[in-house]
């Protein structure tokens, strides 16, 4: 086989690739921002964290971090087999039914990553709106950040009751943590 073949089978392959997924580009896109924007809000989150909690972060708490990106990349390819899935779902098994599993799946995409991104935007955050939002949703700082719980919880409370928090880590320092999944 010479060159001229394998180029043109490539594009042969690639164009029937394209044309196979062309209905899902758009909400490819859509799902893609929803992801994007949720990792940019935990990036706001760890940055907010480290300016107020700083004896419990260390300095790269709030810088992006080859493994973060590398669990985004992975989640992309989770929500784009999903996609691909649901429209090969509906095209050949719910067709006749009343909904597209397809945009079913995007809403629900998008819908998680809107709950994720309010989750960012409400943890650490001492605004009406965020302590509202705490109330039905989960705090993300302690598992963004590696951080213990129940020493976040305490320096929390201290600083909420006027204590000197300055003590909790003096002789450490910013605490080194192992990342854990979530």
């Amino acid at each position: 086989m010479n060159i001229e073949n394998i180029r043109r089978v490539f594009f042969t392959l690639f164009g029937a690739l394209a044309t196979a997924l062309a209905p899902t580009l758009p909400y490819v896109l859509l799902c893609t921002a929803a992801v994007l924007a949720d990792c940019l809000s935990a990036l706001m989150l760890a940055r907010r964290a480290r300016k107020v909690l700083p004896r419990l972060t260390n300095p790269d708490t709030a810088k992006l971090k080859s493994h973060h990106f590398g669990e985004t990349i992975v989640t992309l390819m989770e929500v784009y087999a999903l996609l691909i899935f649901a429209y090969y779902l509906h095209m050949y098994v719910t067709s006749s039914m009343p909904f597209d599993a397809l945009k079913l799946s995007a809403g629900g995409v998008i819908f998680w990553q809107g709950w994720s991104i309010l989750e960012n935007m409400s943890s650490c955050n001492g605004a009406r709106w965020a302590k509202l939002l705490q109330n039905v949703m989960v705090d993300k700082t302690a598992r963004h950040l590696d951080i213990d719980r129940d020493e976040l919880e305490e320096v929390l409370n201290s600083r909420r009751s006027g204590e000197d928090t300055t003590a909790v880590n003096e002789e450490s320092g910013p605490q080194q943590h192992k990342h854990k999944q979530s």
